[in-house]
């Protein structure tokens, strides 16, 4: 199987690399955006943030939350399939908000559309390149997430200048447009001859596969699970509320959005920098990465307390760039801490807890905010919970944990921790339930 795969390495998978890059470039670019539309949707339907929010907590929260279900589509249908008609919703979404101002049909058309449209193809697309993949799989996964950044550099600016000469309506059909180009790339995203030829035996398995909550008897898992949750609930605040902050110190739209820019360079940046380092000096990883959310729960405090423009975009890039590296490492430190063998599971459980803190991020933030009547307390509350998030990830890699251990997991620990089996930074598969030591990463 392994010769059979890696012959094609060199073949039609760099083409699906390049269109799975792209998509990458135009839904993390469209994820980017929400803070921007939260803004211009509050003053053109006079609807409360606490409402409007909704439309980016459902498009990222979604985009995670169902990411285990996803894993089961794509054992039953193509993912080439998944991909086009995830796509598909994404433009009908923007498509259809061009054309109402209902509050409620907006959440749908801007929040729950894409999100479902985003979850679908961005996990299908790493099914896919596992086919063409095995020993260049880091590799390719790496060029694809890439387009992550380049979307969050670059789709800010780029909507506010269409939301400038067409108008938000306008700006909506223009994203519809945009995201059709996705579906033309989905097409080119074939499956490889080996994902075509798998039996309908292998293509079976049981949800359950994917939650193992034999897992909650490890307290080391548990304390890392509930830090993540607490950490994205801090996360997706700062999406909406760094252009509401440039908005409120006079900065012009554009030049707010460059924050998003801003955040998305540093996000870039710091998952190749990092993935390097990781890789390098595998004994300091945990650390390295508890530096990171130290990082990230710094960056905010300035931005509340401050309104130097210059300082706000370095405190952006900062926190792009501490997030970037926490998000990234997470299939390398739950390999690490509990095994392999566990790795499917906890990465399902894991994508679970990062939906729902997506989720309910935005519409927390706004609701002390509101009681506050500062929306400076988003950044400190930001602060706040990383700060929480980094005691538990500490006791979480520091406590003793007898919960699942025994010698095979032992064994499986220690390599993860001298860095024999650690996969590549950038492979955040949970759609995979096949996972299986560092060929399959």
């Amino acid at each position: 199987m392994v010769a059979e795969v890696s012959r094609s390495e060199s073949g039609y998978g760099w083409t699906v690399v390049v269109a799975v890059f792209f998509i990458y470039v135009i839904e993390v670019g469209i994820q980017a955006i929400t803070g921007i539309i939260h803004t211009e949707l509050v003053k053109s339907t006079s609807a409360d943030l606490a409402v409007i929010g909704w439309i980016g907590s459902l498009m990222v929260g979604l985009c995670t939350l169902a990411a285990p279900f996803v894993s089961v589509l794509t054992q039953l249908v193509s993912c080439r399939i998944l991909l086009i008609i995830g796509n598909l919703l994404i433009s009908l979404g923007f498509f259809c908000a061009a054309f109402t101002s209902s509050v409620p049909v907006l959440i749908l058309c801007l929040g729950v559309l894409p999100g479902i449209g985003m979850n679908l193809a961005q996990f299908s697309s790493t099914i896919l390149l596992k086919g063409y993949f095995v020993q260049k799989f880091p590799l390719a996964i790496g060029i694809c997430l890439s387009g992550s950044g380049v979307g969050m550099i670059g789709f800010p600016p780029f909507f506010v200048y269409l939301h400038t000469i067409f108008g938000i309506k306008g700006a909506f059909l223009m994203c519809s447009a945009i995201s059709l180009n996705c579906v033309v790339f989905s097409c080119l995203s074939k499956p490889s001859k080996f994902q075509s030829r798998k039996k309908p035996s292998e293509k079976r398995f049981s949800i359950a596969e994917l939650f193992d909550f034999s897992l909650f008897k490890s307290l080391n898992f548990v304390l890392f699970v509930t830090a993540h949750l607490l950490f994205n609930i801090g996360y997706a605040a700062p999406f909406t509320y760094l252009p509401i902050k440039g908005e409120e110190e006079g900065f012009s739209e554009q030049s707010s959005a460059l924050f998003i820019t801003s955040l998305g360079a540093g996000s870039s940046i710091g998952r190749i920098t990092f993935g390097w380092f990781s890789a390098k000096f595998p004994r300091v990883r945990i650390p390295a990465y508890l530096a990171a959310v130290f990082m990230a729960t710094l960056s905010t405090l300035p931005v509340a307390i401050s309104s130097s423009y210059p300082l706000i975009l370095v405190c952006s890039a900062v926190l792009g760039a501490s997030s970037g590296i926490i998000h990234t490492e997470i299939p390398t430190l739950l390999m690490g801490m509990l095994g392999v063998d566990w790795l499917p599971s906890s990465l399902s459980i894991t994508a679970l807890q990062q939906g729902i803190g997506s989720l309910v991020g935005i519409p927390i933030t706004e609701m002390i905010c509101r009681t506050a009547g500062n929306n400076n307390i988003a950044f400190f509350f930001t602060s706040g919970v990383h700060a929480v998030a980094l005691l538990l990830m500490v006791l979480s890699f520091y406590l003793p944990d007898r919960g699942l251990h025994n010698s095979h997991v032992q064994t499986q620990k220690l390599e993860g921790e001298i860095g024999v089996s650690k996969p590549e930074v950038f492979v955040v598969d949970l759609s995979d339930p096949n996972i299986n030591g560092p060929t399959a990463a």
